[in-house]
């Protein structure tokens, strides 16, 4: 418990004889706090007193980090822009090339159904994008990458949900791939068949995985792509349309598509060019090095089931980019394995810190276990809750969103505490 929360309680008696009753009732509070939060709570000004600024030429090393995937794209279009941007964006782009194919076809927007759980789906969770006429089609894409690994390059395409029973049972009809490639967007009808993968026991909940790879030990992508594609054209996959980076009309969609110009907010920052996954790793070793500053009396080490060990305490790391979603800018952090009844006995981590990734600079926090902690539908038993918190409706600036956003963190109602701020530009 902090001494502000001590002093105000102090203040507030008003004899002597009530000394010994706030003294239980402050005992009483700090064994409550112990037992829902694990440590002490911060308020107000004295939360953002013990923030600290790094610079960031203190993690010079870990901002600068390249993929090979990163720097095979770099400059190229749309490497700025993150996975779920492009997503959209190529699914815009599949849907006209489906138009154009099909001048003679009616296409309409998918309608809406029930999840698995039953629940109504959100659009984000429509198991086909539109119809064309009677056929329901749906579109993925992918990016073709380097997986340092395994040493070889692939197009990963992920929650391709087939009935089990046989793709003629599943809740599509037609399967448009969309290939983001150095070289271009290769755009094909899938045969339901060539490069399917399952994902075990989560396989009936988030669907397939198609992969094609590149040789192995192929460190070309010129050559690793002429084999995927000549994989895909001896399947009974078929080549509708190549598009390339430069072509007008797809410049004009990435226009059009909000969450793919509000990317340019991030345009030349460090990490941008990252996968989401590539990005997690360099922020998590960044909170890693804070967490040892703010702690130099503690050992901290590698641990297994957590991301590290600060003496006794099993550390969890969880980070998100700041990014629009059709009407307001949000944070949304994935699989975090608190306790939860019915879902999880206990958590799998005794302190959660969390990277906010955002065009001012990086923030780490401590999160009360509490704030934005929703259920995934159900994925929460596989793979964890989920932290959603949201800038303001309708908010365009990001600056604007990222204020309110902190705010809510910041406020004293809850128990997270900003820990550090690493600027990644100066804003006047």
């Amino acid at each position: 418990m902090s001494h502000g929360v001590v002093a105000r309680v102090r203040r507030l008696l008003l004899s002597r004889g009530l000394f010994v009753l706030a003294a239980c009732l402050l005992v009483a509070l700090q064994w409550q706090q112990q037992q829902q939060l694990g440590r002490p709570r911060l308020q107000g000004r004295s939360l953002l007193a013990a923030c600290r600024v790094f610079s960031p030429l203190r993690f010079k090393e870990i901002l600068d980090y390249r993929t090979v995937t990163a720097r095979t794209y770099e400059g190229l279009p749309l490497a700025h822009v993150n996975e779920r941007a492009r997503g959209l964006l190529f699914g815009s782009l599949v849907r006209r090339l489906d138009q154009q194919l099909h001048p003679g076809s009616v296409i309409q927007d998918a309608v809406d159904g029930q999840c698995v759980n039953g629940a109504r789906r959100g659009r984000s969770r429509l198991s086909y994008d539109w119809l064309r006429d009677d056929a329901r089609i749906q579109s993925k894409s992918a990016q073709l990458r380097w997986n340092k690994h395994k040493l070889f390059w692939l197009v990963h395409f992920r929650k391709v949900k087939l009935h089990k029973d046989g793709p003629a049972q599943s809740a599509f009809d037609q399967l448009l791939l969309a290939l983001y490639t150095p070289r271009g967007i290769f755009i094909y009808s899938h045969d339901l068949k060539y490069g399917l993968s399952r994902n075990g026991i989560s396989t009936s909940i988030t669907g397939s995985d198609i992969c094609v790879y590149g040789p192995v030990g192929e460190t070309n992508w010129h050559t690793a792509l002429d084999v995927v594609l000549q994989k895909l054209d001896g399947s009974g996959c078929k080549l509708l349309a190549h598009v390339s980076l430069d072509d007008k009309g797809l410049f004009e969609l990435a226009s059009a598509t909000s969450e793919c110009s509000k990317q340019l907010a991030y345009l030349g920052l460090p990490l941008a060019n990252l996968s989401a996954s590539a990005r997690g790793g360099c922020l998590k070793g960044l909170v890693r090095y804070v967490d040892y500053v703010l702690h130099p009396s503690c050992t901290v080490d590698d641990a297994a089931g957590c991301d590290w060990i600060r003496d006794q305490e099993r550390i969890e790391c969880k980070s998100s980019q700041l990014c629009w979603a059709k009407t307001h800018w949000k944070l949304k952090f994935h699989g975090v394995k608190i306790q939860a009844r019915g879902i999880r006995e206990e958590a799998v981590f005794d302190d959660l810190l969390l990277a906010l990734y955002t065009p001012k600079g990086i923030y780490v926090y401590r999160h009360d276990l509490v704030l934005g902690i929703s259920t995934e539908g159900v994925t929460t038993q596989i793979q964890g809750h989920q932290i959603y918190i949201r800038g303001p409706r309708g908010v365009e600036d990001w600056r604007a969103a990222l204020d309110a956003i902190l705010a809510k963190l910041d406020a004293g109602t809850n128990g997270c505490q900003r820990l550090a701020f690493v600027p990644l530009r100066w804003i006047t």
